[in-house]
Formats: structure tokens, C-alpha cells, sequence
């Protein structure tokens, strides 16, 4: 699974600063990253009234999608409340090597704290779970701390933590999300449901080889347990 991970930290800490740099780093590193940002503002991309995907969403249209050249842009409603951001990844950005996000302090995901003394508030530290790491001008014990300056070195921890232990631990990867929530599920199960799909896959017509990657969703009609 792609790995995500976020930065957090009270406005003006310099979060968007410090991910924007590390993003930079891991692009000259040669790695793909997506970015997904956290905030509090709507419709940030106007919907222009009078436009064609304006039109579809005042009808009704639950998502609208569009289709340039060189990308695409989707307006979807949301629950922020259920947002997963690990779904979300593996549903968007799973061809990417990491996620980097802004943000979702509350989500399960791992989380690098941005703090400045000036700013004179608590460490999210001690009340958000999964906090790996703090970047700040003032010493913290008892996690990985980094300057400001310290650019190289944060994204050399990221890129060993996250990058190359998906690398290294999961070569061929298997993940199960059921109704948004991913289950863990064992190796030996991973290899089992592995095997079996490539089974039934293989003597398909209109396969193209080396096969690299399947996407399969099972969706169970209303009313059926299973």
C-alpha cells in the first residue's frame, strides 16, 4: 500500500514550508508524490455558474469529472467525518511512491509535527496519536526531532521509514479494504488470494503481459451479507 503520511501543526508553524520542501527533496530522489491538503475553506475550486459542470452538479450529480488534455478534475461530495485517508490513497495514489498530506490530525495515519516556540502552544505531540517525528527551533525529547535546516535529513528519515520499508516488506502487495475500512490480513492469506486471482486471470483473452498490477472490487448487492 502506498504509504501516507502528514504534516501537522497550529497555523502559521510553517507545515506548508517545511512539506514543500521535503516534496521537493523526494522529487530530486527520483520519487513520484502526491499531495492532498487539509482546510477548512469550500468550494476553493470556483464551479463557475453558466458552466457545463456547474450545470450537472446543480441537477443533482453526486460527482462531475473533467477531462483536459493533461488532467483531470473532479467535484465530488464528501463526508468529511468518514474521510479514510488511507482509502482515499489507495483509491487515487496507489501508482504514486508516497503520500504527502497537510494536515487531518486526527486521521490513522503517521504524523510529523511542525511547532515554533514563538507560537507558544502545547505539543500536538502529547494529545494526537502517531506523531513520529517534530519539526521544530526549540529541543523535543522523546521522538525524532529536526530543525528547520534539517530538509536532507527529514526526507532521508521519511524515505527510510516509509519509502523503502514498502520496498523492502512488500514487494507484491495485496490490501483488502472492505465498505472504506482496510483489513489486515495475513502473508499466507496475501499469498493465497494472490495466486488464486493470477489463476483465474491468466487464461483470459486480452491480457497484456508482464501483468504488473489488478484492481478487482466485489460489490454486494442490497440486501446480501455476503
Amino acid at each position: 500500500m502506498v504509504p501516507v503520511i502528514s504534516f501537522i501543526g497550529y497555523h502559521n508553524s510553517g507545515k506548508t514550508t517545511v512539506a514543500t520542501k521535503v516534496v521537493g527533496e523526494l522529487r530530486k530522489k527520483g520519487y513520484s508524490v502526491a499531495v492532498l491538503k487539509s482546510t477548512k475553506h469550500r468550494d476553493l475550486i470556483g464551479d463557475t455558474p453558466g458552466k457545463d459542470s456547474y450545470r450537472y452538479r446543480e441537477s443533482g450529480a453526486g460527482a462531475v469529472g473533467i477531462v483536459s488534455p493533461d488532467e483531470i478534475v473532479l467535484f465530488q461530495d464528501i463526508d468529511r467525518d468518514k474521510l479514510n485517508l488511507k482509502f482515499l490513497s489507495f483509491l487515487l495514489f496507489d501508482d504514486y511512491d508516497i503520500v504527502i498530506c497537510e494536515g487531518f490530525k486526527r486521521s490513522d495515519v503517521p504524523k510529523i509535527e511542525v511547532t515554533r516556540k514563538e507560537l507558544n502552544q502545547p505539543l500536538l505531540l502529547k494529545e494526537v496519536k502517531g506523531v513520529v517525528a517534530v519539526v521544530s527551533d526549540f529541543p523535543v525529547d522523546g521522538v525524532k526531532n529536526f530543525s528547520f535546516n534539517d530538509t536532507e535529513k527529514l526526507t532521508s528519515f521519511i524515505e527510510e521509514t516509509f519509502i523503502k520499508r514498502r520496498e523492502d516488506q512488500f514487494p507484491d502487495e495485496v490490501e483488502l479494504f472492505v465498505n472504506g475500512k482496510r483489513i489486515p490480513i495475513k502473508h499466507y492469506v496475501k499469498e493465497t488470494l494472490r495466486e488464486i486471482l493470477f489463476g483465474f486471470v491468466k487464461p483470459l483473452k486480452g491480457i497484456e503481459y508482464p501483468i504488473e498490477k489488478m484492481d478487482i472490487r466485489i460489490v454486494i448487492g442490497r440486501g446480501k451479507s455476503s
